[in-house]
């Protein structure tokens, strides 16, 4: 039992662990098969869409009926059977 209390032991330890880490970490390997792209897919990036404000302000009832799902499931309950009778 004194294989376990040794610090040849602890040393082997510390050393093992650290070739595991450095393993886990290492790249496995490179696919070489890589996919080629359709012909209707440009490589240039497009120009992405601004946001303005009155995007912002349309998604607002969406954000609160999510707050209130969160922190009021009763209410959430109520809005959506409220939801389904105008329907």
């Amino acid at each position: 039992m004194e294989m376990f209390n040794g610090k040849k032991f602890a040393l082997f330890l510390i050393i093992a662990l650290i070739c595991l880490g450095l393993s886990a970490c290492a790249i496995k390997g490179v696919p070489h098969n890589n996919p080629k792209l359709p012909e209707n897919v440009t490589k240039e990036p497009t120009e992405p869409k601004t946001q303005t404000l009155t995007d912002s302000i349309s998604k607002m009832e969406v954000v609160a009926n999510a707050l209130v799902c969160m922190f009021a499931p009763d209410e959430c309950d109520a809005v959506k059977q409220e939801k389904e009778m105008d329907r």
